[in-house]
This record gives C-alpha cells, sequence and structure tokens, in this order.
C-alpha cells in the first residue's frame, strides 16, 4: 500500500525466518507435515494509534494496506484476518481518537466499504471484556487489559470463534 515501517518490516523478517526454519522448531516437519499455509492471522493492536489525531485518523488506510501488504509479502492472497478492536477502556470514557481506531477496526470488515475483504476479513467486539483493576485484576495498566487474564481468555476466544467462522473445512461447534 506504500511505504512500510521498520516494525513491519521486523515482522515480516520474523515470521520468514520461523518458515524456513520449521525443521528447527518440528523436528519431524520435513518427514510428517512437509508443507505449510498460512491460513490466518489474528491482530490485536491500535493502542497506541488511539494517542495521536493524525495516527487514529490514518488507521483506517493503514491497516487494509497492512492486510493486503502482508498477504502480498507472504504469498498468501486467501489468509483469513481476525481483527479484535481496541476496546481496552470499555465502552465509556472513550475519546474521539479512541473510538475512531475501534471504528477503523470495525470498517475493514465491512463488505460494503471493502468488497475484497468480504468473507475473510472479521472484527470482534472486545470493550465488553474490560475488568476493572484491583479487586478483578492483578495490574492498573488500562492499555494492557490491566493485566487481567480473564479478559485476554474472552479475547482469544472472540478471535477463535471468528477464525474458525472464516475458515473452510472446519468444524463449527455451537454451544
Amino acid at each position: 500500500g506504500g511505504t512500510v515501517g521498520v516494525f513491519y518490516n521486523a515482522f515480516v523478517a520474523a515470521v520468514n525466518n520461523a518458515l524456513s526454519n520449521l525443521d528447527d522448531f518440528f523436528p519431524d516437519y520435513s518427514t510428517t507435515i512437509g508443507s505449510y499455509e498460512l491460513a490466518g492471522l489474528a491482530w490485536h493492536q491500535g493502542w497506541n494509534d488511539g494517542g495521536n489525531d493524525d495516527m487514529a485518523n490514518e488507521y483506517e488506510f493503514n491497516l487494509a494496506n497492512f492486510i493486503r501488504d502482508l498477504r502480498k509479502d507472504f504469498d498468501a492472497p486467501r489468509m483469513k484476518v481476525v481483527v479484535a478492536v481496541s476496546g481496552l477502556s470499555g465502552y465509556a470514557g472513550q475519546p474521539p481518537r479512541r473510538r475512531a481506531v475501534i471504528n477503523a477496526q470495525f470498517a475493514v470488515s465491512d463488505a460494503d466499504k471493502y468488497p475484497e475483504f468480504a468473507g475473510n476479513v472479521a472484527s470482534v467486539e472486545t470493550r465488553g471484556f474490560k475488568r476493572e483493576p484491583d479487586p478483578l485484576s492483578p495490574g492498573n495498566q488500562g492499555y494492557h487489559w490491566n493485566n487481567n487474564c480473564m479478559t485476554y481468555w474472552l479475547i482469544g476466544e472472540s478471535m477463535a470463534r471468528a477464525m474458525v467462522a472464516l475458515l473452510p473445512n472446519t468444524k463449527k461447534e455451537t454451544e
């Protein structure tokens, strides 16, 4: 989508390094599995972008290009993407720039706005997972969900359910 930054390049390099050394991580890889597909990406980021008006206003454009660039750079045009919105402050008290980031994170899964992402990008709500600090959480860092493991569990579960819904040929369990 344009010029990428140092952290994008580091991310791509780290993934490519891991993929080119699968035998080191999985000794039976070559003899048992032998191939892989980058089928999905779970993305949960955006707090810092909500701290600056310019970054918040550019977030949607950048996120859409991030998805496109990763698919191109990893030669994974069908890679599914699940975005967990940056709802770290819950529903109340969100300043406009944080709401702009959340709206941008939801926008990339809007099939009318991004037809190319229809059925292959999903956004999940996280604001309801906020847990207050002491006594409900071991920490008091809102930008890290107050270090609450239940919150992290709920985010992961939501992202996993969304990914399963996007992936073909996966068993869809209901409760």
